[in-house]
This record gives structure tokens, sequence and C-alpha cells, in this order.
């Protein structure tokens, strides 16, 4: 089964592109973006590590969870006469479309090793992505509360809580956190009560903006071994 590693410590870099659209138009999202895939694997463009996709189980949103070698080349698909014009499709099926770029900030694990999680698609785990816009001065206090909210669940042993990255955006407005959990139901059942809805309180309090919503994982595409 493919997997797509989030660590601790890693130097790629992680874009988040965020697409709202009406429930019609999302396989067609879809499609469209494992098209671009496979002109990925077809020209062995070697900067995409990994590109990831997810549909939110509550709100019109897919979720593209990509990692690349670097930054700077996070623009190279946007050249390359093949990819340019279903880049465009995406563009045009969405109401609204916005990438961030984020590095890991930490990662904390229910057990296993610490320093990681494994994205997988086909095995019915879900994962919840956070996107958070705060005040520039507050990017530090909200990954700290997130890292909290990750050892409190931790902690509790929460059942079906595998762990969670957070991310620490490339503009200091600019916040994330991936969590993977068994299922949707575990997740909200974990959130709904006591310190840890406490603490999901403060950190929505935190946040200018929080989007927060659980996602089924749809594709795992992992472009180098």
């Amino acid at each position: 089964m493919p997997v797509t590693p989030i660590a601790r410590g890693s130097t790629l870099a992680t874009g988040i592109n965020v697409f709202t659209l009406p429930a019609e138009r999302q396989q067609a999202l879809i499609e469209t973006l494992t098209a671009i895939n496979r002109e990925i694997l077809t020209h062995k463009y070697p900067m995409i590590v990994s590109a990831n996709f997810h549909r939110a189980l509550d709100a019109s949103i897919i979720i593209n969870y990509n990692q690349y070698t670097d930054r700077a080349q996070g623009q190279f698909l946007r050249t390359q006469a093949n990819v340019a014009p279903l880049m465009k499709r995406t563009h045009d099926l969405s109401e609204t479309h916005e990438i961030r770029w984020y590095a890991i900030a930490d990662v904390v694990t229910a057990s296993g090793p610490g320093d990681r999680i494994e994205m997988r698609d086909g095995g019915g785990a879900i994962g919840v992505v956070g996107i958070f816009t705060v005040a520039p001065d507050k990017q530090g206090a909200l990954l700290e509360l997130l890292k909290r909210y990750g050892e409190a669940l931790k902690a509790a042993n929460a059942p079906g809580f595998s762990g969670i990255a957070t991310h620490r955006g490339y503009q200091p407005a600019h916040v994330a956190s991936y969590e993977q959990w068994a299922s949707a139901d575990a997740y909200r059942q974990a959130v709904a009560r006591g310190s840890i809805a406490d603490l999901l309180q403060q950190i929505r309090a935190a946040a200018e903006i929080a989007e927060l919503h659980p996602y089924e994982v749809v594709s795992v595409t992992p472009f180098q071994a």
C-alpha cells in the first residue's frame, strides 16, 4: 500500500491546496488531479515527492496535500505545457482555490515511532486537516496549543487516534495540522467533551480563521522511493 510519511525534521516543503466546490464537481476535480499525477509519473518530474487527495466529510472541500523537495520548485508544473491546461481545469472546476506552504513543525504520535505519521488510502483511516489563519505574532502560540492538544489525546489513550503533525506556514499568518484517526466517529467522540474539547475550543479561539474538518483519504501517491 502506498505511504506518504509526515515526519518531524523533514526538509520537504508542504503545499496544501484547498479547493471549494459543489459535490457534483468533486469527482471531476479528483479525476483532473489524477491526470496531473499521471503526467508527473510519465515525465518523472523530480521536484514533487507526493500528492495526496482528500475529500471533506462535512464540507464542500477537496484538499491536495503535496510534498516538494523545496518551495522554489512549487511553480514548476505551471510552466509545463502538458500540465498547465489540467491545472487550469482544476481552477475552473472550483469556486475557490488556494495553496499555502508549510514546514513540518512537530509530530505527536499515539504509539510506535514518535517522529512520524504515515498517510495511507484504502484502509478506512481518515485525516483531520486544520487550515488556520492567525495574527502573525500568534503563530508560535497556536502551534504550541496544537502540540498540547496532541499530547492530551495521547495521554488520554483516545481510541482511534494515531497522531498529529503540526505545520508552520512560510507566511507567519499560516498554521496547519494533519491528524490521523481510525474513523470519523472516533474523532468526533474524542473531541466532544472534557479537556480535549476545551483545548480544541482554545485552538479555534486563537485563530482568526479556523477550517477544521475530517477528510476521507481518497488517494495517496508517492513519486519518489
